[in-house]
Order: C-alpha cells, then structure tokens, then sequence
C-alpha cells in the first residue's frame, strides 16, 4: 500500500489510550494490536466451510468446525482491521499465518533494533551519541 494515511498519536484516540493503559496496568502485552489490510479476508469469502461476520466495528472470521478469530474493523471504508497479538498466536493456525503476513501492516521499523530483540546480541549500530 503506497496511498497516504494518516497517523494518530495514542493519547489522541480514546481506544487507544485505553488499550495502552491496560496494557500497563494489567500487566498484558498480548492484547497489543496487529493490523491488516482488510482483504486479508477475500480469500475466505465464498470459500465452503468459512463465514464472515460483522458488526459496525468488530468481525468474526471463522472456519465451520474449526477455528475462528475476532477483529475490529477500522479506517476510512473500513480498510483495515486489527487483532490482539494474542490471536495471532493463539488462533490464527500456523497453515494460515503466510497468507496473512502478505497483507500485514505496520509502521517503519529499526532493522537492527528488531533483530536485537529477536536475538539479543552486540550489534555494530554506530557510535553512542545524545539525542
């Protein structure tokens, strides 16, 4: 996705906030949000033994017998939606995960900051500095 969007800060968006202050307060990382193009969902439409399901701003994707997931719906044209972490883990099967990495979103990262969290490690990142 190249087209513009627009960044919120946290403190900004009541949901948000919350989310973030129970994060920290009840001590649970695992309810951060990931977030999606929302046509992760197409491959699941029409498709024998799957069923989406919706509200204004929450949905269901689940397999008949099997597993399911919910998410919130947000953006303009509800281009977007977003789980916990924990679902990603938990709910999405493995099988299913590739598919959805292909329509994953996210913000610009520090390469070697993520591989240092990934694996932790000394990593030649330039000279220490103030900022």
């Amino acid at each position: 996705m190249n087209d513009k969007h627009t960044l919120y800060r946290a403190a900004a968006l009541s949901a948000a906030k919350r989310l973030l202050e129970a994060m920290t307060s009840k001590q649970k990382p695992d309810v951060a949000q990931l977030f999606f193009d929302a046509n992760v969902l197409d491959a699941y439409r029409g498709r024998d033994g799957f069923r989406i399901i919706r509200t204004d701003t929450s949905g269901r994707l689940s397999k008949q017998g099997g597993w399911s997931v919910d998410f919130g719906i947000s953006g303009e044209d509800d281009r977007y939606i977003h789980i916990p972490a924990q679902a990603w883990v938990h709910r999405i099967p493995v099988e299913e995960q590739t598919h959805w990495l292909q329509y994953s979103l996210t913000l610009p990262l520090s390469e070697n900051f993520v591989r240092g969290v990934i694996r932790p490690g000394c990593i030649d990142d330039g000279p220490i500095r103030n900022w």
